[in-house]
């Protein structure tokens, strides 16, 4: 009887475990719309290895939210280099936990060479890998697993946490 149990157990932590990969390879492989174009995770990574070395040493972004701007310096790694590759974006922020704003990005970036999280500060521009959004925080936060750093606000961050409501925000490379 021990036996028998033993091997349904065993059976059904594999099935799970069979279930999870096969969800997490539909996920990392799907294609998302946006903008009517389809970009995919592969799009990206393409792009680095055609030899386009992307300038970390001075990258800035500019956030255009209701003809205000807040800009951004971009912190030297591949998640960077890969959300630099995708502007200009035009995204719809939303507050998240009255701590910080959050828009999906249309595709992943890549993590390869960050820590496997960090405890984000005001002022932070991050990547939250398992929803695949920016967020912008407007208060210290925890430590978070697989949230990465991609840079910090140099000005305007109050603009962004008095926002109430969703909102569109246009951002572009400024150098």
């Amino acid at each position: 009887m021990k036996k028998v149990v033993l091997i349904i157990s065993l059976l059904i932590i594999v099935i799970g475990i069979i279930s999870g990969v096969a969800y997490f390879n539909s996920n990392e492989n799907a294609n998302i719309e946006s903008d009517n174009t389809t970009t995919n995770v592969n799009e990206t990574q393409n792009s680095q290895s055609e030899g386009e070395k992307v300038d970390m040493e001075n990258a800035r972004i500019k956030l255009t939210v209701n003809g205000n701007e807040v800009f951004v310096k971009l912190d030297d790694n591949q998640a960077s280099r890969d959300f630099l590759e995708m502007l200009p974006l035009t995204l719809t922020f939303e507050d998240f936990n009255n701590t910080e704003k959050i828009a999906t990005l249309p595709s992943n970036l890549s993590t390869d060479g960050l820590p496997s999280g960090y405890t984000p500060q005001i002022g932070d521009f991050s990547y939250y890998a398992p929803w695949g959004n920016v967020s912008v925080f407007y208060k210290n936060f925890r430590y978070s697993n697989l949230l990465y750093k991609l840079g910090t606000i140099e000005s305007g961050t109050e603009i962004l946490g008095n926002m109430n409501s969703d909102f569109e925000v246009t951002i572009e490379r400024v150098n």
